[in-house]
């Protein structure tokens, strides 16, 4: 835990990070973002983390995204002889959404396997829990995190604007698959090619849903998907194809739809187009919220909602019903006007996981303590023994043959 400093006021924003045991050189560095057609967004030199932090610490960062307010979000690198640090913004909730974007962005860099750690801090703690991470490993140095009196005063996340589809893809994918996802344009909602290069994924930070094709072993693509997969590419290798959404940036949507190769991948499409399509415009053109899956049958769904009340302690609360598992889960929070959505998940050997976090509903709402509840239905599953767990509360439930 930090050190209390007696005048420390709520945090008004967060930093998220990931340490690489990967050692990089600030030319390497600035070399890469040039060739790459990133080099417009970065910026270099000594940087300070909080008005009350007295040390300016050296990096280089590049531009990701916006906070309502207007100010930039920021995605520092922090080269190193061993571990290399990537330290992104986000809001006061720690949304991870930036750093998975960061981290896709410059895969061709940094390596998305030699991820050690990974953690984050709100923006009164000083410096940042990622950096004293790094600064352990790197430089051998404890540093003291203290909370000090205000961080910066930024707060919510800039929400992508092009209600349109984007999808990155390389030639390959794109001449075997593209035509399929192309034909949701029939439903009224315009799908755009991006490409596949470090200059697509800047682009593809503005769309509110973002699509690739292709899987973590695809050429050139695939190094962007890594990061997104994470342990998932093992599912990928073992089953064939898999449809993968997940929460990047500052609150949009990006979907893995891959195969085992290029082929499966246009089957994947295929799926892609007959069980989500429906739901994706509707997520584009009215916010709706999407659930997440392995495949076009294993589901993870979330409904969620705020309100006034008082909970000491987080609960959870499972029950099978049929061939699924309904998990209730609540959590005490200071404003009622939040809901959960899910940031990550993992299912193997009967072990669920599932980590949600928060974000503002920007609904106008009385002033009061909250609870936050996340309503979710998880399967279909087979019988069986099931251990749950959201955001580290665990439980048991068993569902039967029936």
């Amino acid at each position: 835990m930090p050190i209390l400093n007696i005048s420390a006021c709520p945090p008004t924003a967060g930093y998220v990070g990931a340490v690489y045991k990967q050692g990089i050189s600030e030319s390497e560095v600035i070399s890469y973002l040039n060739e790459s057609g990133i080099a417009s967004k970065v910026n270099s030199g000594y940087f300070s983390f909080s008005p009350y932090f007295n040390e300016s610490l050296r990096a280089i960062y590049v531009e990701i995204g916006f906070y309502e307010e207007g100010a930039p979000i920021k995605a520092y690198i922090f080269p190193g002889s061993k571990y290399t640090l990537l330290l992104v913004e986000t809001d006061f909730n720690l949304n991870k959404g930036p750093l998975i974007y960061a981290e896709s962005l410059l895969s061709g860099l940094l390596s998305p396997e030699k991820i050690v750690n990974e953690s984050g801090s709100p923006n009164n703690w000083n410096p940042p829990v990622p950096y004293a991470v790094w600064s352990k490993l790197e430089k051998g140095v404890n540093l003291d995190v203290k909370v000090v009196r205000c961080g910066y005063m930024y707060s919510k996340l800039r929400e992508p604007e092009i209600n349109r589809i984007g999808v990155v893809a390389n030639g390959i994918d794109y001449n075997l698959s593209f035509s399929i996802i192309k034909k949701i344009e029939e439903k009224g909602l315009k799908v755009d090619y991006l490409g596949c290069s470090e200059e697509s994924i800047l682009k593809a930070s503005k769309y509110r849903v973002v699509i690739f094709l292709g899987g973590h072993l695809a050429p050139i693509t695939g190094k962007f998907v890594l990061p997104l997969l994470k342990n998932r590419s093992a599912y990928l290798e073992e089953n064939g194809w898999l449809i993968f959404p997940g929460r990047w940036g500052t609150g949009g949507t990006f979907i893995v739809v891959a195969g085992s190769d290029r082929y499966m991948t246009r089957k994947a499409a295929e799926e892609f187009l007959k069980g989500w399509a429906d739901i994706i415009v509707r997520m584009v053109k009215e916010g709706e919220e999407v659930s997440l899956t392995f495949n076009s049958t294993f589901h993870i769904a979330i409904e969620s909602h705020g309100g006034c009340g008082l909970l000491e302690e987080s609960r959870l609360l499972l029950k099978a019903e049929g061939n699924y598992i309904r998990a209730i889960y609540e959590e005490g929070h200071s404003d009622p006007c939040s809901k959960f959505y899910i940031a990550d998940y993992s299912v193997e050997n009967g072990e669920i996981r599932i980590e949600l976090q928060r974000v503002s509903t920007s609904l106008i709402c009385v002033q009061c303590i909250g609870v936050i509840t996340a309503n979710i239905s998880i399967g279909p599953l087979p019988p069986g023994s099931y251990k749950v767990c959201i955001n580290g509360i665990c439980g048991s439930v068993s569902i039967s043959k029936y």
